[in-house]
């Protein structure tokens, strides 16, 4: 048994195309701290749009990240993960975003299809097929409306997206695990972007290697939203 303690280190979805705070760290000396603080893996966003060629990484401080210098954002993450590996810290990659701009209900848009959304996981599974500090791929954060769970239309059910993108993945690597996060709205019942998985008893995810998949319970604290069983006196106990 393996317990997750996870961190996310946002910035490379966004236009930077960086981890945040390479401005003012180093980024072996952040990572370290991490695993100082008790964390063991770190959730690592990026956008579709990190690995297009006019995508140029910056606010990345020289002085203190000299060997960061002149490098592509896959090129940053490479240099991450393998220090990462180093120290014993794990990688789960979250697609987090298709642009650079902002968030996406669906896992594809105009400018970045379907088809590109799995190729980039494909090219990134490929890249790190042999090197276990990966562990696991969030396939696509908080899906929303108009995504559904089982309504069976390919261009806006997020289960059989997910399922797609899985089985191709797991086709490269059979060793990752799979997250997948809900959806926003479930015959009329709504949540958290992301957070609903009630679809899942009647639809379930089916995976080529069924025991990767990870259902992705993404839920937020009361300082993001104070939700009436985050205010109930006998928090945390009334969790489950």
């Amino acid at each position: 048994p393996v317990r997750i303690a996870g961190i996310s280190w946002f910035g490379a979805e966004t236009s930077r195309f960086a981890p945040f705070g390479l401005d003012v760290r180093n980024y072996k000396a952040l990572l370290d701290q991490v695993l100082q603080l008790g964390y063991n893996s770190i959730r690592f966003p990026y956008s579709n749009q990190l690995f297009d060629s006019a995508s140029v990484p910056v606010g990345i401080n020289s002085t203190l990240n000299p060997d960061l210098q002149g490098l592509s954002g896959l090129q940053v993450l490479d240099a991450i993960v393998n220090y990462a590996g180093r120290i014993g810290l794990r990688i789960i990659l979250d697609r987090h975003r298709p642009d650079a701009n902002a968030q996406s209900a669906l896992w594809y848009t105009n400018a970045y299809p379907e088809s590109r959304w799995i190729s980039d996981w494909l090219m990134l599974v490929t890249r790190y097929a042999n090197n276990p500090t990966v562990v696991g791929v969030d396939l696509h954060n908080e899906p929303a409306d108009p995504a559904c769970w089982g309504c069976g239309q390919p261009t806006l059910d997020w289960s059989l997206a997910a399922q797609r993108a899985g089985n191709a993945i797991q086709a490269i690597n059979p060793n990752l695990l799979i997250v997948v996060e809900g959806v926003q709205t479930y015959n009329g019942d709504s949540y958290w972007e992301g957070g609903n998985l009630l679809g899942v008893a009647q639809f379930p995810i089916t995976l080529t290697v069924p025991n990767q998949l990870v259902y992705s319970a993404h839920d937020y604290p009361a300082s993001v939203y104070p939700q009436p069983w985050l205010r109930d006196t006998s928090f945390p106990g009334n969790l489950p």
